[in-house]
Protein backbone atom coordinates (compact mmCIF):
# COMPACT_ATOMS: atom_id res chain seq x y z
CA UNK A 1 0.00 0.00 0.00
CA UNK A 2 2.78 2.42 0.88
CA UNK A 3 4.61 1.59 -2.37
CA UNK A 4 1.43 2.28 -4.37
CA UNK A 5 0.92 5.71 -2.78
CA UNK A 6 4.58 6.62 -3.36
CA UNK A 7 4.33 5.62 -7.05
CA UNK A 8 1.19 7.73 -7.48
CA UNK A 9 2.94 10.77 -6.01
CA UNK A 10 5.99 10.50 -8.29
CA UNK A 11 3.88 9.98 -11.44
CA UNK A 12 1.67 12.98 -10.78
CA UNK A 13 4.55 15.32 -9.97
CA UNK A 14 6.30 14.39 -13.23
CA UNK A 15 3.15 14.82 -15.34
CA UNK A 16 2.42 18.23 -13.74
CA UNK A 17 5.90 19.50 -14.61
CA UNK A 18 5.41 18.53 -18.25
CA UNK A 19 1.99 20.18 -18.52
CA UNK A 20 3.31 23.49 -17.15
CA UNK A 21 5.51 24.11 -20.21
CA UNK A 22 4.35 26.31 -23.11
CA UNK A 23 4.28 24.77 -26.57
CA UNK A 24 5.29 27.10 -29.42
CA UNK A 25 2.81 27.43 -32.30
CA UNK A 26 4.02 29.09 -35.52
CA UNK A 27 1.44 30.84 -37.70
CA UNK A 28 2.04 30.81 -41.47
CA UNK A 29 0.55 34.01 -42.93
CA UNK A 30 0.57 32.89 -46.57
CA UNK A 31 -0.93 29.44 -46.02
CA UNK A 32 -3.13 30.61 -43.15
CA UNK A 33 -2.45 27.66 -40.87
CA UNK A 34 -0.41 26.71 -37.81
CA UNK A 35 2.68 24.51 -37.47
CA UNK A 36 2.57 23.38 -41.11
CA UNK A 37 -1.05 22.36 -40.89
CA UNK A 38 -0.90 20.56 -37.54
CA UNK A 39 -3.83 20.91 -35.12
CA UNK A 40 -3.64 23.40 -32.26
CA UNK A 41 -2.67 22.21 -28.76
CA UNK A 42 -5.59 21.11 -26.61
CA UNK A 43 -6.06 21.50 -22.86
CA UNK A 44 -2.80 23.42 -22.44
CA UNK A 45 -1.46 26.96 -22.82
CA UNK A 46 0.69 27.72 -25.85
CA UNK A 47 2.89 30.46 -27.32
CA UNK A 48 1.76 31.90 -30.66
CA UNK A 49 4.50 33.29 -32.91
CA UNK A 50 4.55 34.73 -36.43
CA UNK A 51 6.58 37.14 -38.61
CA UNK A 52 5.29 40.71 -38.87
CA UNK A 53 6.35 43.95 -40.53
CA UNK A 54 8.35 46.33 -38.37
CA UNK A 55 5.69 49.03 -38.65
CA UNK A 56 3.10 46.78 -36.97
CA UNK A 57 2.59 48.01 -33.40
CA UNK A 58 -0.18 45.76 -32.14
CA UNK A 59 -1.43 42.22 -32.79
CA UNK A 60 -4.72 40.92 -31.44
CA UNK A 61 -5.83 37.29 -31.25
CA UNK A 62 -9.51 36.38 -30.90
CA UNK A 63 -10.85 32.84 -30.47
CA UNK A 64 -14.48 31.99 -31.27
CA UNK A 65 -16.75 29.01 -31.40
CA UNK A 66 -17.23 27.87 -35.03
CA UNK A 67 -19.57 30.23 -36.87
CA UNK A 68 -19.83 32.63 -33.90
CA UNK A 69 -17.35 35.29 -35.02
CA UNK A 70 -20.04 37.98 -34.84
CA UNK A 71 -20.51 37.34 -31.13
CA UNK A 72 -18.14 38.05 -28.26
CA UNK A 73 -14.96 35.93 -28.47
CA UNK A 74 -14.31 33.07 -26.08
CA UNK A 75 -10.87 34.56 -25.50
CA UNK A 76 -9.00 37.68 -26.56
CA UNK A 77 -5.38 38.67 -26.01
CA UNK A 78 -2.86 40.99 -27.62
CA UNK A 79 0.82 41.64 -28.25
CA UNK A 80 2.14 45.22 -28.22
CA UNK A 81 5.49 46.31 -29.60
CA UNK A 82 7.63 48.02 -27.00
CA UNK A 83 9.46 51.24 -27.83
CA UNK A 84 12.84 49.51 -28.19
CA UNK A 85 11.59 46.40 -29.99
CA UNK A 86 12.48 46.26 -33.70
CA UNK A 87 11.93 42.52 -34.08
CA UNK A 88 10.30 41.15 -37.22
CA UNK A 89 8.18 38.63 -35.29
CA UNK A 90 5.92 38.53 -32.27
CA UNK A 91 5.46 36.00 -29.48
CA UNK A 92 2.09 35.98 -27.77
CA UNK A 93 1.24 33.69 -24.81
CA UNK A 94 -2.25 32.21 -25.18
CA UNK A 95 -3.48 31.47 -21.67
CA UNK A 96 -6.63 29.71 -22.80
CA UNK A 97 -7.10 25.98 -23.04
CA UNK A 98 -8.87 24.66 -26.13
CA UNK A 99 -11.00 21.54 -25.97
CA UNK A 100 -9.56 18.42 -27.52
CA UNK A 101 -10.79 17.09 -30.87
CA UNK A 102 -12.72 20.30 -31.50
CA UNK A 103 -12.85 23.19 -33.98
CA UNK A 104 -12.46 26.94 -33.48
CA UNK A 105 -12.55 30.12 -35.53
CA UNK A 106 -9.61 32.47 -34.95
CA UNK A 107 -8.90 36.05 -35.98
CA UNK A 108 -5.41 37.60 -36.02
CA UNK A 109 -5.56 41.39 -36.37
CA UNK A 110 -2.54 43.62 -36.91
CA UNK A 111 -2.47 47.40 -36.38
CA UNK A 112 -0.12 50.18 -37.52
CA UNK A 113 0.14 53.86 -36.61
CA UNK A 114 -2.29 56.22 -38.34
CA UNK A 115 -0.85 58.92 -40.58
CA UNK A 116 -1.58 62.60 -39.99
CA UNK A 117 -3.90 62.64 -43.00
CA UNK A 118 -5.82 59.60 -41.71
CA UNK A 119 -6.20 61.23 -38.30
CA UNK A 120 -7.62 64.44 -39.77
CA UNK A 121 -10.01 62.51 -42.02
CA UNK A 122 -11.22 60.52 -39.01
CA UNK A 123 -11.83 63.73 -37.06
CA UNK A 124 -13.79 65.33 -39.89
CA UNK A 125 -15.90 62.21 -40.31
CA UNK A 126 -16.77 61.99 -36.62
CA UNK A 127 -17.41 65.75 -36.37
CA UNK A 128 -19.83 65.57 -39.28
CA UNK A 129 -21.66 62.52 -37.91
CA UNK A 130 -22.09 63.89 -34.38
CA UNK A 131 -23.14 67.34 -35.65
CA UNK A 132 -25.75 65.78 -37.93
CA UNK A 133 -27.12 63.72 -35.07
CA UNK A 134 -27.37 66.78 -32.77
CA UNK A 135 -29.35 68.67 -35.41
CA UNK A 136 -31.58 65.64 -35.99
CA UNK A 137 -32.75 65.43 -32.37
CA UNK A 138 -33.58 69.14 -32.27
CA UNK A 139 -36.91 69.52 -34.03
CA UNK A 140 -38.73 72.70 -35.01
CA UNK A 141 -42.41 72.75 -35.85
CA UNK A 142 -44.94 75.57 -36.05
CA UNK A 143 -42.56 78.16 -34.65
CA UNK A 144 -41.73 75.79 -31.77
CA UNK A 145 -38.51 74.07 -30.91
CA UNK A 146 -37.99 70.94 -28.78
CA UNK A 147 -35.52 68.09 -28.18
CA UNK A 148 -37.01 64.80 -29.39
CA UNK A 149 -35.10 62.53 -26.97
CA UNK A 150 -34.09 62.60 -23.30
CA UNK A 151 -30.59 63.90 -22.61
CA UNK A 152 -29.42 60.49 -21.33
CA UNK A 153 -30.49 58.80 -24.57
CA UNK A 154 -28.75 61.46 -26.65
CA UNK A 155 -25.49 60.91 -24.75
CA UNK A 156 -25.81 57.14 -25.21
CA UNK A 157 -26.42 57.56 -28.95
CA UNK A 158 -23.42 59.88 -29.32
CA UNK A 159 -21.24 57.36 -27.50
CA UNK A 160 -22.41 54.60 -29.85
CA UNK A 161 -21.56 56.76 -32.84
CA UNK A 162 -17.99 57.21 -31.61
CA UNK A 163 -17.54 53.52 -30.76
CA UNK A 164 -18.76 52.46 -34.18
CA UNK A 165 -16.71 55.12 -35.96
CA UNK A 166 -13.51 54.06 -34.17
CA UNK A 167 -14.08 50.28 -34.24
CA UNK A 168 -11.09 49.80 -36.58
CA UNK A 169 -8.81 51.86 -34.34
CA UNK A 170 -6.87 51.12 -31.18
CA UNK A 171 -4.80 53.20 -28.81
CA UNK A 172 -1.15 52.38 -28.13
CA UNK A 173 -1.53 53.18 -24.42
CA UNK A 174 -4.84 51.26 -24.14
CA UNK A 175 -6.80 54.46 -23.64
CA UNK A 176 -10.44 53.91 -24.55
CA UNK A 177 -13.13 56.44 -25.29
CA UNK A 178 -15.15 56.33 -22.06
CA UNK A 179 -18.02 58.46 -23.33
CA UNK A 180 -18.98 62.10 -23.28
CA UNK A 181 -18.83 63.94 -19.96
CA UNK A 182 -21.40 65.83 -17.90
CA UNK A 183 -20.48 68.99 -19.80
CA UNK A 184 -22.45 67.66 -22.78
CA UNK A 185 -25.40 66.86 -20.51
CA UNK A 186 -25.35 70.39 -19.11
CA UNK A 187 -25.36 71.86 -22.60
CA UNK A 188 -28.39 69.75 -23.47
CA UNK A 189 -30.17 70.97 -20.33
CA UNK A 190 -29.49 74.60 -21.30
CA UNK A 191 -30.98 73.99 -24.73
CA UNK A 192 -33.97 72.33 -23.10
CA UNK A 193 -34.55 75.38 -20.90
CA UNK A 194 -34.60 77.68 -23.91
CA UNK A 195 -37.26 75.64 -25.65
CA UNK A 196 -39.49 75.89 -22.55
CA UNK A 197 -41.39 78.94 -23.97
CA UNK A 198 -42.08 76.84 -27.10
CA UNK A 199 -41.28 79.90 -29.27
CA UNK A 200 -38.36 80.86 -31.47
CA UNK A 201 -39.33 84.22 -32.86
CA UNK A 202 -40.89 87.12 -31.02
CA UNK A 203 -39.86 87.84 -27.46
CA UNK A 204 -36.32 89.11 -26.95
CA UNK A 205 -34.14 88.13 -24.01
CA UNK A 206 -31.27 90.45 -23.16
CA UNK A 207 -31.26 91.83 -26.68
CA UNK A 208 -31.22 88.46 -28.42
CA UNK A 209 -34.04 86.39 -29.79
CA UNK A 210 -34.64 82.89 -28.52
CA UNK A 211 -33.64 81.61 -31.94
CA UNK A 212 -30.19 83.17 -31.61
CA UNK A 213 -29.80 81.82 -28.11
CA UNK A 214 -30.78 78.38 -29.32
CA UNK A 215 -28.29 78.46 -32.18
CA UNK A 216 -25.60 79.67 -29.80
CA UNK A 217 -26.19 76.79 -27.38
CA UNK A 218 -26.26 74.25 -30.21
CA UNK A 219 -22.95 75.59 -31.49
CA UNK A 220 -21.49 75.39 -27.97
CA UNK A 221 -22.70 71.79 -27.73
CA UNK A 222 -20.98 70.82 -30.98
CA UNK A 223 -17.74 72.56 -29.95
CA UNK A 224 -17.81 70.68 -26.63
CA UNK A 225 -18.23 67.31 -28.38
CA UNK A 226 -15.33 68.13 -30.75
CA UNK A 227 -13.11 69.08 -27.83
CA UNK A 228 -13.77 65.86 -25.93
CA UNK A 229 -13.25 63.83 -29.10
CA UNK A 230 -9.88 65.51 -29.69
CA UNK A 231 -8.67 64.34 -26.28
CA UNK A 232 -9.02 60.78 -27.53
CA UNK A 233 -8.10 61.22 -31.19
CA UNK A 234 -4.89 63.17 -30.53
CA UNK A 235 -3.30 60.21 -28.72
CA UNK A 236 -1.13 57.59 -30.46
CA UNK A 237 -3.82 55.97 -32.57
CA UNK A 238 -3.38 52.69 -34.42
CA UNK A 239 -5.48 51.56 -37.35
CA UNK A 240 -6.35 48.05 -38.48
CA UNK A 241 -3.86 46.99 -41.14
CA UNK A 242 -4.90 43.37 -41.70
CA UNK A 243 -7.42 40.87 -40.38
CA UNK A 244 -6.65 37.22 -41.01
CA UNK A 245 -9.45 34.75 -40.24
CA UNK A 246 -8.89 31.04 -39.74
CA UNK A 247 -12.16 29.12 -39.94
CA UNK A 248 -12.98 25.73 -38.36
CA UNK A 249 -9.40 25.00 -37.35
CA UNK A 250 -9.02 21.71 -35.53
CA UNK A 251 -7.41 21.00 -32.19
CA UNK A 252 -5.41 17.92 -31.37
CA UNK A 253 -7.13 14.80 -30.12
CA UNK A 254 -6.78 14.26 -26.40
CA UNK A 255 -6.26 11.00 -24.60
CA UNK A 256 -8.98 9.28 -22.64
CA UNK A 257 -8.16 8.60 -19.03
CA UNK A 258 -9.61 6.55 -16.23
CA UNK A 259 -9.07 7.72 -12.66
CA UNK A 260 -8.12 4.88 -10.30
CA UNK A 261 -8.45 5.37 -6.53
CA UNK A 262 -6.58 3.25 -4.02
CA UNK A 263 -7.10 4.04 -0.36
CA UNK A 264 -8.16 3.02 3.07
CA UNK A 265 -11.55 3.54 4.67
CA UNK A 266 -14.00 2.44 7.28
CA UNK A 267 -17.72 1.77 7.58
CA UNK A 268 -19.88 2.48 10.60
CA UNK A 269 -22.20 -0.40 11.61
CA UNK A 270 -23.84 0.69 14.86
CA UNK A 271 -23.17 1.61 18.47
CA UNK A 272 -22.20 4.75 20.31
CA UNK A 273 -19.06 6.41 21.54
CA UNK A 274 -18.32 3.75 24.17
CA UNK A 275 -19.66 0.82 22.14
CA UNK A 276 -18.66 1.66 18.56
CA UNK A 277 -19.06 -1.08 15.97
CA UNK A 278 -17.24 -0.52 12.68
CA UNK A 279 -14.99 -2.19 10.12
CA UNK A 280 -12.11 -0.97 7.96
CA UNK A 281 -10.19 -2.19 4.95
CA UNK A 282 -8.20 -0.97 1.90
CA UNK A 283 -10.36 -0.24 -1.12
CA UNK A 284 -9.95 0.18 -4.87
CA UNK A 285 -12.26 2.05 -7.21
CA UNK A 286 -12.88 4.42 -10.08
CA UNK A 287 -13.61 8.16 -9.93
CA UNK A 288 -15.72 10.14 -12.38
CA UNK A 289 -14.95 13.88 -12.05
CA UNK A 290 -17.74 16.45 -12.18
CA UNK A 291 -15.67 18.62 -14.50
CA UNK A 292 -12.29 18.91 -16.20
CA UNK A 293 -9.72 21.09 -14.49
CA UNK A 294 -9.07 22.92 -17.78
CA UNK A 295 -12.65 24.10 -18.19
CA UNK A 296 -14.36 23.96 -14.78
CA UNK A 297 -14.17 25.89 -11.56
CA UNK A 298 -11.92 24.33 -8.90
CA UNK A 299 -14.82 23.01 -6.84
CA UNK A 300 -16.24 20.98 -9.74
CA UNK A 301 -12.90 19.77 -11.07
CA UNK A 302 -11.85 18.66 -7.58
CA UNK A 303 -15.16 16.87 -6.97
CA UNK A 304 -15.93 13.38 -8.22
CA UNK A 305 -18.27 10.43 -7.88
CA UNK A 306 -16.34 7.34 -6.80
CA UNK A 307 -17.40 3.72 -6.76
CA UNK A 308 -15.59 0.45 -6.15
CA UNK A 309 -15.06 -2.33 -3.66
CA UNK A 310 -13.07 -3.01 -0.52
CA UNK A 311 -10.16 -5.38 -1.01
CA UNK A 312 -10.77 -7.28 2.25
CA UNK A 313 -13.95 -8.00 4.14
CA UNK A 314 -14.65 -6.16 7.37
CA UNK A 315 -14.55 -7.53 10.87
CA UNK A 316 -17.12 -6.24 13.35
CA UNK A 317 -16.62 -5.84 17.11
CA UNK A 318 -17.50 -9.51 17.65
CA UNK A 319 -14.86 -10.54 15.11
CA UNK A 320 -17.56 -11.66 12.66
CA UNK A 321 -16.92 -11.28 8.94
CA UNK A 322 -18.87 -8.55 7.14
CA UNK A 323 -18.73 -9.10 3.39
CA UNK A 324 -20.78 -7.74 0.52
CA UNK A 325 -23.19 -8.84 -2.20
CA UNK A 326 -22.26 -10.04 -5.68
CA UNK A 327 -18.45 -10.27 -5.31
CA UNK A 328 -18.55 -11.11 -1.59
CA UNK A 329 -16.74 -7.87 -0.86
CA UNK A 330 -18.25 -4.64 0.51
CA UNK A 331 -19.11 -2.20 -2.27
CA UNK A 332 -19.08 1.58 -1.95
CA UNK A 333 -20.43 4.70 -3.65
CA UNK A 334 -19.07 8.05 -2.46
CA UNK A 335 -18.57 11.71 -3.13
CA UNK A 336 -14.86 12.52 -3.33
CA UNK A 337 -13.00 15.79 -3.05
CA UNK A 338 -9.34 16.33 -3.91
CA UNK A 339 -7.58 18.04 -0.99
CA UNK A 340 -4.06 17.84 -2.46
CA UNK A 341 -2.75 17.22 -5.96
CA UNK A 342 -3.47 13.49 -5.77
CA UNK A 343 -5.05 12.90 -2.34
CA UNK A 344 -8.84 12.57 -2.22
CA UNK A 345 -11.28 12.38 0.70
CA UNK A 346 -14.29 10.14 0.10
CA UNK A 347 -17.57 10.01 1.99
CA UNK A 348 -20.63 8.02 1.07
CA UNK A 349 -22.26 4.65 1.57
CA UNK A 350 -21.12 1.04 1.47
CA UNK A 351 -23.25 -2.02 0.81
CA UNK A 352 -22.38 -4.82 3.22
CA UNK A 353 -23.69 -8.26 4.01
CA UNK A 354 -23.67 -9.53 7.59
CA UNK A 355 -23.36 -13.18 8.43
CA UNK A 356 -26.50 -15.37 8.69
CA UNK A 357 -28.17 -15.21 12.08
CA UNK A 358 -29.63 -18.75 11.79
CA UNK A 359 -29.46 -21.76 9.49
CA UNK A 360 -32.87 -21.04 7.94
CA UNK A 361 -31.62 -17.81 6.27
CA UNK A 362 -30.74 -18.29 2.61
CA UNK A 363 -28.85 -15.01 2.60
CA UNK A 364 -27.15 -12.78 5.12
CA UNK A 365 -28.47 -9.37 6.05
CA UNK A 366 -27.68 -6.83 3.35
CA UNK A 367 -27.42 -3.30 4.69
CA UNK A 368 -26.29 0.13 3.53
CA UNK A 369 -23.88 1.77 5.97
CA UNK A 370 -22.05 5.13 6.00
CA UNK A 371 -18.45 5.09 4.89
CA UNK A 372 -15.48 7.49 4.91
CA UNK A 373 -11.99 7.06 3.52
CA UNK A 374 -8.88 8.65 2.08
CA UNK A 375 -7.25 7.61 -1.18
CA UNK A 376 -4.56 8.35 -3.70
CA UNK A 377 -5.64 8.89 -7.32
CA UNK A 378 -3.83 8.23 -10.58
CA UNK A 379 -5.04 8.76 -14.15
CA UNK A 380 -4.41 5.87 -16.53
CA UNK A 381 -4.50 6.37 -20.28
CA UNK A 382 -7.03 4.13 -21.95
CA UNK A 383 -5.51 4.54 -25.41
CA UNK A 384 -8.86 5.27 -27.01
CA UNK A 385 -7.82 8.29 -29.10
CA UNK A 386 -8.55 7.93 -32.78
CA UNK A 387 -5.63 8.26 -35.17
Amino acid sequence: MKNLVFSLLISLLVSSALIAQYQTVIYDYEKNYFNQGQPLPAESYFMLSAPIRQDIQLVELEIYKPGRSRLLPLYKTSWKRSFSNNAAAFELPVNYQLRGDGEYDLAIKSYRRVTDVERENLKKSLYKTTDSYIHSVLETNNRKSFISKPAGQIIADLNDIIKQGTSYYRNKIDLEFVGFSDIISNNLKQINEIKGTRRIFGKKVKGETEEKMLNYQINELMIATHTELDQFLNTELLVLDDNKKIIDYKTEKTRSYIAINAGYGGAYFDGGYNDLNYGSSPYLGISVPFGKASFSKPFWSNSSLSFGAFIRNFKDKDDKTVSGPIFKRPLYLAYGYKIFRFIRLNAGATVVEFEKTNLNDNFGKIRVKPFIGISAELNFWLGLSRN
